[in-house]
């Protein structure tokens, strides 16, 4: 299993988000990267227009995505599963 990798302090990288779909609000681009400080941060971006009509890319940055842990285990002795024999 490879480690993921982590960019140099004050370095990131974004890459075409290929879960977008057309009409939605998803970010046109994701990525990661290192804030000058260390921390990890994750960076998403957006394509648009200034209001003269140039290109730009307004991004945002937040904390890493954490997959929430399921930590429940079917119980063996429910008290709704009482049948009543």
């Amino acid at each position: 299993m490879s480690e993921k990798y982590v960019h140099p302090h004050g370095k990131g990288s974004l890459f075409i988000n290929s879960y977008k779909e057309e009409g939605n609000n998803q970010p046109d681009f994701k990525g990661t990267g290192t804030t000058i400080d260390g921390k990890q941060i994750d960076i998403a971006g957006w394509k648009g227009q200034t209001q003269s009509g140039d290109a730009k890319i307004s991004l945002q940055f937040s904390e890493p995505y954490v997959k929430p842990v399921d930590n429940s285990t079917p119980s063996e002795n429910k008290e709704d599963d009482d049948l009543g024999f």
